[in-house]
């Protein structure tokens, strides 16, 4: 088995972290500060059924360790100094680094099909932070360009039950989508690959998001969601929700060997 260090266990990197402790693999989680309920431990033994415990890493200092011959699988958002942060992040000292980035790299597009050739040129500050810490990545890591991430207790569906969800624009613009589960799947593959590069990681399914939220609401027995207009909402959210890109996922599987347990958000319905 192989030794994994997950930097950022938070939703990704927790679901990540359950799939490998369930496979015995060895395994080190960190977080930038210790997380309530879980214990702060320097292995990759389970401080309670079903998560492994964690240790405090903050990708804007050096790291205090290093962790040779790991698979490094880096789930953290970048902060304010994602070059820097690359830098450390190469410091942790993996055989293999894979890093969760974002399709919010990529230029908006225009209701077009997106593979990763598509021009990188980002709208919005995340978006300009994730390619800064892509362009601080070693040749030989592996670049994991994750769709919108959904999964339980993450989604569409606790916002329309809570009230809060909102359409921005007129509900035209593609929206692409993957499931927890199927980004783990991918995260895996990919560490345990020889694939460098960047990948896109999206179901088969992306869809006007107008059409998606009414679909969810009405299987919830909610009314539609409201429209509001792109000005009145965060620029970052309007950027990500009006970019009308469709992302294509044909490298996860024709390279990762990827099949999709999720391949559209209509199974979540189901």
């Amino acid at each position: 088995m192989a030794l994994w260090v997950i930097v950022g266990a938070g939703y990704t990197g927790g679901a990540l972290a359950r799939r490998l402790a369930a496979e015995g693999h060895e395994l080190v989680a960190t977080r930038r500060t210790p997380a309530a309920g879980h214990d702060v431990e320097t292995t990759g033994a389970p401080a309670h059924a079903g998560f492994p415990g964690t240790i405090v890493l903050d990708l804007a200092q050096p790291p205090e360790r290093a962790f040779p011959g790991a698979i490094v699988v880096c789930c953290a958002p970048p902060g304010a100094e994602p070059a820097l942060e690359m830098q450390h992040l190469i410091a942790v000292g993996g055989r293999r680094i894979v890093y969760v980035s974002s399709t919010g790299v990529y230029a908006p597009g225009g209701g077009g099909w997106v593979d990763e050739s598509w021009p990188l040129a980002p709208t919005t500050r995340s978006g300009q932070a994730r390619l800064a810490a892509e362009r601080a990545l070693p040749s030989d890591a592996v670049t994991l360009r994750a769709a919108g991430i959904h999964g339980p207790g993450r989604g569409l569906v606790e916002r329309l039950r809570a009230g809060t969800y909102r359409i921005v624009g007129d509900g035209r613009a593609h929206v692409s989508r993957i499931h927890v589960d199927d980004l783990v799947e991918t995260i895996v593959r990919a560490g345990l690959s020889t694939a460098t590069g960047a990948f896109n990681v999206a179901d088969d399914d992306p869809a006007p998001i107008g059409e998606v939220a009414d679909a969810v609401a009405a299987q919830l027995g909610l009314p539609p969601p409201p429209r509001v207009a792109a000005s009145t909402v965060d620029p970052e959210v309007a950027g990500m929700l009006t970019a009308d890109r469709r992302i294509a996922n044909g490298r996860i599987k024709a390279e990762l060997g990827v099949v999709l347990r999720y391949p559209s958000w209509r199974a979540v319905l189901a």
